[in-house]
């Protein structure tokens, strides 16, 4: 079984108990981790769904209904009282289901530490997949982001492209041949929230953040890659093609 269906099969039923699933995931310590990844997810959603609904959910509704009713002079004088207790209700709840951190809550991520996360956190997938893909199935993709590629000519073999969650939204994922290494190529819009930087580096990987008109393309690979000229080709026949 390639790394492409288990992760489908894996999407699916985490707990699958099928021969070939089991062993895909025994001999294959990046599935053996992703399943773990997906079965732990599975898990805070069922403890989310199991959650009881609380006691004083019905008045809570009723009072609710009560406030939209007309202005009468006999309510004036509890209202306030009662449209501060409906918001103190409302984020009681609502904050039982977050956690928030300091430092989430403090700054945006770096957008190099988002990207070469995301590369080695994919990269037993990404480093052998081919989707044989082609130029419409590349602009598909592309289009929600307002852009599309001239040619595939001018970017080169693209192995792999689809949608992923770059800091908290959707960013389209390509992987294409550099002259020695892949490389990936995220697009993300411009009002996503990451701390902005032109270039990073960390351990083998390095990176490179170019700014387009509604995007921002960011570039990873390895060390020894040349990154800019890649992301010069790429930028090029994105706005050649608008």
């Amino acid at each position: 079984m390639d790394d492409l269906e288990f992760r489908r099969r894996a999407y699916a039923d985490p707990d699958d108990k099928s021969p070939d699933f089991l062993a895909a995931s025994a001999i294959n310590p990046g599935n053996r981790q992703f399943l773990d990844e997906m079965k732990a997810f599975n898990r805070k959603l069922n403890r989310a769904l199991e959650e009881p609904v609380p006691a004083a959910l019905p008045d809570k509704l009723m009072l609710s209904h009560l406030l939209r009713q007309p202005d009468n002079r006999e309510l004036s004088g509890w209202r306030s009282l009662a449209v501060a207790a409906s918001v103190a209700f409302a984020l009681g709840f609502a904050t039982r289901f977050v956690t928030f951190s300091p430092q989430a809550v403090a700054e945006p991520p770096p957008v190099g530490q988002v990207a070469m996360n995301h590369v080695l956190r994919e990269m037993p997938f990404t480093h052998y997949v081919d989707e044989a893909v082609t130029l419409e199935t590349v602009n598909a993709k592309l289009r929600p982001y307002g852009t599309r590629l001239q040619d595939m000519a001018d970017i080169g073999r693209v192995y792999y492209v689809n949608h992923c969650m770059f800091a908290g939204g959707p960013a389209a994922h390509l992987v294409i041949q550099g002259k020695r290494n892949r490389v990936h190529v995220f697009l993300v819009p411009m009002e996503r929230a990451l701390q902005l930087q032109n270039r990073f580096a960390e351990a083998n990987l390095h990176g490179e953040v170019m700014p387009m008109s509604y995007n921002r393309l960011v570039v990873v690979s390895d060390r020894s890659e040349d990154i800019h000229h890649v992301a010069e080709k790429v930028k090029a026949s994105l706005e050649k093609a608008i």
